[in-house]
């Protein structure tokens, strides 16, 4: 069989059925910039997968040619044989020697100019600035949406320095999410590691984190960058030190080695995924999410629970019909089972400033400042509702964890003590990064929770009662008044 190139070959097959891109993309499982790369020539399907492909989209091309009654033309104008039985494979297998004789084009071309499509670095200070540098200009020079996959382990990473690369990176319109190996006997034995990984979450609003089992990456030591490069690494032990990596920019060899060690097939479930929003209908997350007796908060944007009524029926005034209603079922979760139910807050004075000034929270999916007006009414709600239920236990951390350089945090976490999510401050969020994070693995939950309710063993913790808060509150009062005020 005579074949032209893959890529002019696959267009004459889309120009002759008029097959849309779109349209092929489903069929064979990819975005549609796969498709189109593949019949530009700037991309090669992988070779993993390539026989798959294009048997799918052989049999496709052959539905279209029967319904559009085009066979005789096709006959005609392409070599293949008019006395064939299934016309769907022989589409394919016209592909797969496409393909082929690309391959051997490339290879042939590849050879005659002797270019090295990698890179070695050795030694540690080398390694360390060249990864840095590759990191830094390739997230930053993302024109879509970019996946950073890391197939090593996040506290291992994080002793040899490897986040610090990231601290320079701005991200204002394309989101990047970052796929990473976590060892949750780590995190259980060394509580520090549970912090490095919230400041890490904390600091990097604009990136989305994934977080898988490490015991199913731990022996690959491998950062590829979805299209733009794949870095192969070695490390030392005590301390982990980069002190090797080889540097692959080849783009169909980045491709196929990322198709091959991609986390996002169904055969690895997430430890920690991402989530735009936490839904409130009948069976979402947030309404089986306060279906408890129970909660733990600690929380660092504003305090939005134990709202008075009338705030609900403002929000409700100012958004969609479709997130009224969302508020509507939230407020009466909370003022039916929530504030009757034992919850623990810990919050910090640097928060609770920050709401006092601006009145900001983020409700469900909805943001709101309350007017100065409403603040009041919110405190005074508070104290009547903890005079109600006794079982309303809140603290106040000075100064979270005591660190010198604390600058404030804007990721709360929130749990029921069987699940639980983190939520970021989505007022500081530069890009469409997703707003929460759900805790998908109960070992991990129990970790984070413990974590987070260990705070309260630090010596700027303190815990008020009922009584110590009106104190408090009439002490402060001409503050907050003149707080208040501030426009």
């Amino acid at each position: 069989m005579i074949s032209d190139g893959y890529a002019s070959t696959l267009k004459r097959l889309i120009t002759f059925t008029q097959a849309k891109f779109i349209s092929l993309a489903d069929i064979v499982g990819y975005d549609v910039s796969y498709v189109n790369k593949w019949s530009n020539g700037t991309k090669l399907p992988s070779s993993r997968y390539v026989e798959r492909i294009n048997e799918e989209m052989g049999n496709y091309f052959a539905e279209l040619i029967v319904k559009q009654k085009k066979e005789e033309k096709f006959y005609k104008t392409f070599p293949i044989s008019c006395e064939v039985k299934d016309l769907g494979f022989e589409i394919s297998q016209y592909l797969c020697a496409a393909y082929r004789s690309t391959l051997h084009q490339n290879h042939a071309t590849k050879v005659k100019e002797n270019r090295p499509s990698i890179q070695v670095i050795t030694g540690h200070h080398d390694t360390s600035a060249f990864l840095a540098d590759l990191l830094q200009k390739g997230v930053q020079n993302l024109e879509n949406d970019g996946e950073l996959l890391i197939l090593g382990e996040f506290c291992t990473l994080y002793q040899a320095g490897f986040w610090k690369y990231f601290d320079s990176i701005q991200l204002s319109s394309v989101k990047l999410t970052i796929r990473v190996g976590l060892d949750m006997d780590k995190l259980e034995q060394n509580p520090e590691y549970v912090q490095h990984l919230y400041k890490m979450i904390n600091r990097f609003l604009d990136f989305d984190f994934v977080f898988y089992d490490f015991c199913d990456i731990q022996n690959a030591n491998l950062i590829i960058l979805r299209g733009a490069f794949a870095v192969q690494y070695a490390m030392s032990n005590n301390p982990p030190r980069f002190t090797m990596c080889t540097y692959i920019f080849d783009e169909s060899t980045v491709w196929d080695i990322y198709e091959k060690f991609s986390f996002t097939g169904t055969e690895k479930e997430p430890l920690i995924s991402v989530s735009s929003s936490l839904g409130m209908d009948e069976m979402g997350y947030r309404t089986a999410f306060y279906a408890a007796n129970s909660f733990f908060f600690f929380l660092t944007n504003g305090f939005e629970f134990l709202l008075p009524h009338e705030v609900f029926e403002s929000i409700i005034r100012e958004v969609s019909p479709e997130q009224a209603f969302s508020v509507q079922r939230l407020c009466v979760t909370w003022e039916e089972i929530v504030n009757a139910a034992e919850i623990e807050f810990i919050t910090t004075t640097s928060s609770l400033m920050r709401y006092l000034e601006t009145g900001y929270i983020y409700l469900t999916d909805v943001e709101y400042s309350l007017t100065a007006e409403e603040r009041k009414e919110h405190i005074q709600t508070v104290l009547e509702t903890m005079q109600i239920n006794p079982h309303i236990v809140i603290g106040v951390l000075p100064s979270f964890g005591g660190d010198s350089t604390y600058k404030g945090e804007n990721v709360s976490f929130y749990s029921n003590y069987k699940t639980g999510f983190l939520k970021k401050n989505k007022k500081y969020i530069h890009n469409q990064a997703s707003p929460f994070y759900l805790i998908v693995n109960r070992r991990l939950h129990s970790i984070f929770l413990k974590y987070f309710q260990g705070l309260k063993n630090l010596n700027v913790y303190h815990q008020y009662t009922l009584e110590q808060l009106n104190q408090k509150y009439d002490q402060y009062k001409p503050l907050i008044e003149r707080t208040l005020s501030l426009k």
